[in-house]
């Protein structure tokens, strides 16, 4: 049983991040976007937050999918005060081709 988990672990290590993408409502300014940025970087297993003021876009990486999950990021954009439109993850892919 625990050399499941250890190669389960192992695996999990080697999956690349999976980047979410949110549509926010209400963002004007660098302020709020700061205040939005500040929300999501605390929660643990989110990094390289990243937002478009323009196009209302957050974007971060999260590792575990399913601990950072649709309704926590939802509460978390409401909770900043803005209002959460679409929510897509994608699975980043690695490239295993060259250049030649």
């Amino acid at each position: 049983m625990m050399l499941i988990g250890l190669a389960t672990t192992a695996l999990q290590a080697q999956e690349k991040p999976t980047m979410v993408r949110v549509e926010v409502d209400g963002l004007s300014c660098p302020f709020c976007a700061y205040g939005l940025e500040k929300h999501f970087t605390d929660l643990d297993g989110v990094k390289d937050v990243v937002i478009d003021i323009k196009k209302g876009l957050l974007t971060f990486q999260v590792d575990d999918p399913a601990k950072i999950n649709e309704a926590l990021i939802r509460k978390t954009v409401k909770k900043a005060g803005f209002t959460p439109r679409s929510v897509v993850y994608e699975k980043e892919e690695k490239s295993d081709k060259t250049k030649g």
